[in-house]
């Protein structure tokens, strides 16, 4: 099958910087989903994500007996259990009513970093090579944004960035794609998209001035509410944490850093979240 059309998926845990990443991919070209989630005091710049999408993909998680903020490994075959369930089917009908035959798209729903194992194939299936673009940002960040946001506990919300990190690694692991740090690009977009665009193999569409400065207007220093330390030691999910945390920005450097992967594939097989 020859894949003449491209979606770049934007994968990583909630509060991760996905939003902005979105926004930008989406104002270099690349459409976005007709249904969009409406703006909210926790992103008040909007999500830039399908409402269509985020309800199905927490319906593929229930059918797993897993909801979004689960710690644990998804156990089984998850496309069987999303097959049966026909949502599977579900996923393809959001994809041609929430894009239509847009040629570039731009895809972002947290959760399908857990479930890459059904989208890799439907995007195929429908055309698409996907660019994965892989959004990090320090996990004590996260954490603290998602205490805030849903009431977790810091070391929960460590878990959770944890489990949504390390399996959206492992899904594109071998595939062209790119890490993108939230700092990074809060500091020189420009310079991060360009290291991106080098990575991926492909460069992004050409930028009208209109659009440059309208990026420019989106990464507002106020996007980021919490500026902390990396995780310590001090906690074995701050210890696991931390060293994901710096084999994933090694990976920003080179996206198949071996001995980086190495890391990630000891903490994924220490990992018991409870």
């Amino acid at each position: 099958m020859t894949l003449e059309k491209r979606a770049v998926l934007v994968l990583g845990m909630h509060r991760s910087g996905t939003s902005a990443l979105t926004r930008i991919i989406n104002l270099m070209g690349f459409a976005a989903p007709r249904t969009l989630m409406a703006a909210t005091d926790a992103n008040e710049a909007g999500f830039w994500e399908s409402e269509v999408f985020a309800d199905i993909d927490e319906r593929i998680l229930k059918t797993c007996g897993h909801k979004w903020s689960s710690r644990k490994r998804l156990a089984g075959d998850v496309v069987d259990a999303a097959r049966r369930a026909g949502l599977i089917d579900a996923v393809r009908r959001a994809l041609k009513d929430e894009y239509g035959d847009a040629p570039a798209i731009v895809i972002k729903d947290p959760r399908i970093s857990r479930l890459m194992a059904i989208y890799g194939p439907v995007l195929a299936e429908a055309g698409y090579r996907v660019a994965p673009l892989l959004a990090l940002r320090n996990p004590q960040e996260v954490a603290a944004s998602v205490a805030k946001r849903d009431g977790f506990t810091m070391g929960k919300g460590l878990g959770i960035w944890l489990r949504y990190t390390l399996d959206c690694e492992r899904a594109t692991r071998g595939q062209p794609r790119s890490v993108v740090g939230f700092d990074d690009l809060m500091a020189d977009w420009r310079g991060t998209m360009t290291r991106a665009a080098q990575q991926l193999g492909e460069p992004w569409p050409s930028l009208s001035p209109e659009a440059v400065a309208e990026i420019d207007g989106a990464l507002k220093p106020n996007l980021k509410h919490h500026a902390l330390p990396p995780p310590s030691a001090s906690s074995w999910r701050g210890l696991l944490a931390g060293r994901t945390y710096d084999a994933m920005r090694r990976l920003m450097a080179d996206p198949h850093d071996r001995a980086a992967c190495r890391t990630l594939d000891l903490v994924s097989a220490v990992f018991r979240p409870f």
